[in-house]
């Protein structure tokens, strides 16, 4: 009995000997495995940065200064407008522009719903109020 308990833990762990080496072969640098799956990225973070995209390491991280800093140059690629005052408020930014008063009606359309165009594609997460007036 004891010489059989004996084969059999010395042939259970010759078995294990080839599973170990198995799982513990180095990994390729970067390359997706067979099902898709990405290793995390070398961040010394294991791959958070990539998981949440609102903390400050991320490079998609935003600020309301940063939020506002694009929308003003992205206002000024509209033609027209002399000022503008931008209001965030969550999820709702309204937009204020002014342009001359001596604008025709088909201008000052124009202006807005080009400024609202752009802005929505700009920042697509806000909820855009563009309001335009003539500024004498």
């Amino acid at each position: 009995m004891l010489k059989f308990r004996l084969f059999s833990l010395l042939v259970g762990a010759l078995l294990m000997v080839p599973v170990a080496l198995v799982a513990c072969q180095k990994q390729a640098a970067q390359s997706p495995s067979p099902s898709g799956v990405k290793p995390y990225a070398n961040d010394g973070m294991l791959g958070i940065t990539d998981v949440n995209p609102n903390m400050p390491m991320s490079p998609t991280y935003h600020t309301y200064q940063k939020d506002t800093d694009l929308m003003d140059a992205t206002i000024k690629q509209v033609p027209y407008i002399v000022d503008s005052n931008i209001v965030v408020n969550g999820p709702v930014v309204t937009v204020n522009l002014y342009v001359p008063g001596d604008l025709s009606e088909q201008q000052f359309k124009m202006v807005e719903n080009d400024a609202y165009d752009k802005l929505s594609k700009a920042m697509p997460r806000y909820t855009m109020k563009v309001f335009v007036y003539r500024k004498s």
